[in-house]
């Protein structure tokens, strides 16, 4: 009894242990709960007033960045969007012009050349392509400002005379753009080497011509090489003469005149009309390379006469008068027409960009349109199956950019340019601004008629052939007739 007193004492202390150790452990959670809740609480705010913060940082830090590039480069980006990341490398050498102010025609055509946007900022162009990579291969850095020549309205300033004499007496300063190197502008500015040939072409409408005409089936061949036929012809009839009257042929034991006949006509008739008979092996030799010459030559002549028959040949249709014509506006051309054409220059109408020269010559507003060649080339590369151009009407310096008179940057600016030009940078420029590497007029030759030289090897071969086959009759001859004389003088 007793030791069941004292079990119970033990498990009722043990208890009481546990539900002390219970207890500790429960206020413990609690707090570290508690206190883990604070934390969690401090952290969600910091949080989020870091992140408040961050934001309107990040917000803010392209605004700011905007600004300094603006406030900063202006549009020097154009030439880093155009080279890309080569455009930022540092040079050692220091240069005369830090910064270089680059004036730029606005263009309401041919926009390919010079691009000025609706914002009034330049984006690019062929013209100032060509500018970046001239920039880029000089010795010293050059930060290029760009700027448009524009007036408040955003509308172009004025023509390409006053745009060079904005920068007359101006020392780092540049006209980049499709700028015609002439001799008036040459007084007050200087010129870069041209980058661009500038003839002046006419450009009209294009007309079908077949050529065909009642000797149209001679042409393929000249008339030399027909006169060498014919007598190639009566060498092989005289050649199988001499071989048949060897052989002793009775075609050819007739008077003179039969024989000249026979020579004529007994190697036609002797394949097409089996009238002949031929004797002697050579001969046979003769009329076969005589055959496969003349079903040789057959082929070229069909051959060559086809295209003669199918050629369509495109023709420029030349106006009449050149009192109603066309020329691209703000040119110089306008005072060519009237001198080298000798018209009033009333009806001469200003027309802007590809799309206003075809519609003027579609519609017959203009029978003719005088340009230079880089926009000529440029109109026959999107519609050239329908016109053509004639020329060149006058012919001029070509298209290069402008300095001021005695700029430190002229002679290595223009080595730059030929750098460029002969490179392969040029080439691509071309089929990315302009859409062409080297344009050709969809014009088609006349097919040249063949001469004795296209069928020379022909026949010396033929002639060898005949000429062996006639000395090899002539020893069988000989031989077979060595061999009967002593047989006919034993008999006797």
């Amino acid at each position: 009894m007793e030791h069941k007193n004292h079990i119970v004492s033990l498990v009722f202390l043990v208890a009481m242990l546990c539900v002390y150790c219970m207890v500790d452990f429960v206020q413990a959670s609690i707090v570290t709960a508690e206190k883990s809740l604070t934390e969690e609480k401090y952290t969600k705010l910091h949080f989020r007033k870091t992140t408040t913060s961050t934001a309107i940082q990040d917000a803010s830090s392209p605004r700011r960045r905007s600004i300094q590039e603006e406030d900063d480069t202006g549009q020097v980006d154009v030439c880093a969007d155009i080279i890309g990341p080569e455009w930022k490398i540092n040079k050692r050498r220091k240069g005369p012009c830090p910064t270089l102010v680059v004036w730029v025609p606005k263009k309401t055509g041919f926009t390919e050349f010079v691009k000025v946007n609706k914002q009034s900022k330049v984006e690019g162009g062929f013209s100032v392509a060509i500018f970046c990579h001239a920039l880029h291969l000089l010795p010293f850095n050059i930060q290029p400002i760009f700027k448009p020549f524009i007036n408040d309205k955003g509308e172009s300033n004025g023509t390409y005379d006053q745009l060079l004499h904005k920068i007359e007496g101006k020392t780092c300063q540049a006209v980049a753009g499709d700028i015609t190197v002439r001799g008036a502008r040459a007084k007050y500015i200087d010129f870069t080497i041209p980058y661009l040939s500038s003839e002046v072409y006419m450009l009209v409408h294009a007309t079908h011509e077949w050529n065909q005409t009642l000797w149209t089936f001679v042409r393929p061949f000249t008339k030399r090489l027909w006169i060498t036929l014919v007598g190639v012809c009566l060498c092989i009839g005289l050649a199988v003469a001499i071989l048949e009257y060897r052989a002793s042929n009775p075609k050819f034991t007739s008077p003179f005149y039969q024989k000249l006949i026979m020579v004529i006509w007994f190697p036609i008739s002797t394949f097409f009309f089996h009238e002949g008979k031929i004797l002697n092996r050579c001969s046979k030799i003769v009329l076969v390379m005589w055959l496969s010459m003349i079903f040789i030559v057959v082929q070229i002549f069909t051959a060559t006469l086809s295209s003669w028959l199918t050629l369509d040949q495109l023709r420029p249709k030349l106006p009449t008068n050149y009192d109603n014509v066309g020329y691209q506006a703000g040119s110089f051309l306008k005072d060519i027409i009237t001198q080298k054409c000798n018209c009033s220059g009333k009806n001469i109408l200003p027309l802007n960009g590809v799309e206003e020269f075809k519609n003027a010559l579609s519609n017959g507003s203009v029978n003719a349109v005088f340009d230079e060649l880089p926009y000529i080339q440029l109109f026959l590369a999107k519609y050239g199956s329908d016109y053509m151009k004639c020329g060149p009407i006058n012919q001029e310096s070509g298209i290069a950019f402008a300095f001021p008179r005695r700029s430190p940057l002229l002679q290595i600016f223009s080595r730059a340019v030929i750098n460029v030009t002969e490179g392969e940078i040029m080439m691509e420029m071309k089929k990315k601004y302009l859409g062409f590497s080297t344009p050709e007029q969809p014009n088609q030759a006349l097919p040249q008629s063949l001469d004795v030289e296209s069928f020379i090897g022909l026949f010396i071969f033929v002639g060898s052939v005949t000429i062996a086959a006639i000395i090899s009759s002539e020893i069988s001859i000989t031989r077979r007739n060595n061999k009967i004389l002593p047989v006919t003088s034993t008999d006797n």
